[in-house]
């Protein structure tokens, strides 16, 4: 909620580096739980001479995950693709409204993403196949879609800063060098 006397760009900026900061936490408990497992490989098969056959998808959904969520992060610190060359050559004003159309592009192309994604997601629930246990391998794919709306989010979130700020947002992070 808007705080009273808080500024609307104020608030999605807070926003933004909240769900950032939620980001971040996730993927330190994702590398936690990708080392503890590779450790835990490593200890079962030359400690107990034993496997865990569920480990390597387990790895390799956790790597999904790892990587739509940097994405996201990436996304809500301005550090994802972007045209740098426009950014050099052009002056400022016009710099913004570029930022601006290219932000409005990649939402359209995440929206898609974010479509197909949770179509993906709809054919894999007939599937049979389980992560471990009974959990569904399907749960483990669902980063999929979700991971593109989490970076849809970041981009709505920038554009509603762009037009609440009357100022020039560089595509720089703060401590990055030019």
């Amino acid at each position: 909620m808007l705080k009273k006397g808080q500024s609307p760009n104020a608030f999605l900026q807070s926003a933004n580096t909240f769900l950032g900061k939620v980001e971040t936490g996730g993927l330190c408990v994702i590398v936690a739980m990708m080392l503890g497992l590779a450790i835990l490989k490593i200890v079962m098969r030359y400690v107990f001479s034993a496997s865990l056959l569920w480990s390597d998808t387990m790895l390799q959904h956790l790597t999904l995950w790892l990587c739509f969520l940097g994405a996201a992060l990436a996304t809500c610190e301005r550090r994802h693709i972007s045209i740098d060359v426009l950014n050099r050559i052009l002056p400022e004003k016009i710099t913004r409204w570029t930022n601006l159309a290219i932000d409005c592009a990649a939402l359209v192309v995440v929206g898609i993403l974010a479509y197909y994604g949770f179509l993906f997601i709809e054919d894999e629930k007939s599937s049979e196949a389980v992560l471990i246990g009974s959990v569904p391998l399907w749960w483990a794919k669902s980063i999929i879609p979700y991971g593109f709306v989490l970076i849809g989010i970041h981009v709505v979130l920038q554009i509603g800063i762009h037009f609440t700020s009357g100022v020039y947002t560089p595509d720089t992070v703060e401590g990055e060098s030019e």
